[in-house]
């Protein structure tokens, strides 16, 4: 468990969605691998902060447009629009954006774990996958929001990774997941300084229950199960200014955000929460 700041496992009074300066009426959101599991805890989180209009992505059209009825009665003031799109298919993703136009707010969540067996024993174009959806799928979504977004824009990115990508991990049988999360990582830390107007996060959702979650086969942490809500609520806050110092680096929802704000200069100054190597110097 990372201790940068004290974590928690459930919503807190701060990331209340209802604090001054937290609303995001009026605001539009798009959001990937939307009709299941954390996807749908992300949906319900900009729900919450009241998000005029969030497109909801998924593979599987009879489930994303089952999840769309579902966010529909539940949030009535709010417009959902359901989009049944594989995240590899270039041109189904350019035209989500020529119909939903470029959102205020990304979020990158479809993924797989691709891993079922030791390495030596895997059919790699499977494996491969992981690498296909969770790095390429990620990165045709994002470049064709990038190209349909007004340079003018107030934007933000955010990128739904794992800690798998940066922890150390003494398990079989996850080789594809992890490598594959950690270059979809550095994707991101890259394109920030090709979008300097853009704001890029990546975020580790907590250890929330979803076919995801039990397909890798990991143990319950011994601290116990996130609860999905506080994924959604941490990434709503994300889409506010109060979090833009944390562009372009790696943060875990589990984080108490009033400690990382108390850390904001430590955070800037020393260059924190990066995938990097201490003791270089830094460029050349």
């Amino acid at each position: 468990m990372a201790t940068f700041v004290k974590n928690h496992k459930s919503p807190y009074p701060a990331l209340s969605p209802d604090l001054p300066g937290r609303s995001l009426a009026g605001k539009s959101v798009l959001i990937t691998g939307a009709s299941r599991g954390v996807g749908k805890h992300l949906v319900r989180g900009f729900a919450e902060a009241q998000a005029s209009r969030i497109g909801i992505i998924g593979k599987d059209k009879t489930r994303i447009e089952t999840a769309r009825a579902e966010f529909s009665a539940e949030y009535p003031k709010i417009t959902f629009i359901a989009y049944a799109v594989d995240v590899l298919d270039e041109d189904a993703v350019a035209a989500v954006f020529q119909c939903f136009g470029a959102p205020d707010f990304l979020v990158n969540n479809a993924g797989v774990f691709p891993d079922d067996s030791p390495f030596v024993k895997q059919n790699l174009k499977a494996w491969f996958a992981g690498f296909e959806v969770n790095v390429l799928g990620t990165a045709i979504v994002t470049q064709k929001f990038l190209q349909a977004r007004q340079p003018s824009a107030a934007s933000v990115v955010i990128n739904i990774s794992s800690m798998a990508a940066h922890m150390r991990f003494p398990l079989i049988a996850w080789s594809g997941y992890n490598a594959s999360k950690l270059a979809q990582v550095r994707v991101f830390e890259n394109l920030r300084f090709e979008h300097p107007d853009v704001k890029f996060f990546n975020v580790h959702p907590g250890n929330i229950e979803s076919d995801g979650f039990t397909r890798s086969g990991a143990a319950p942490p011994p601290s116990g199960m996130t609860d999905g809500k506080l994924a959604g609520l941490f990434c709503a806050w994300l889409a506010n200014e109060e979090a833009a110092f944390l562009t372009g680096r790696f943060v875990w929802a589990e984080w108490d955000i009033d400690e990382l704000k108390a850390k904001k200069d430590e955070i800037l100054e020393r260059d924190l929460l990066l995938t990097t190597i201490d003791g270089f110097e830094k460029g050349f």
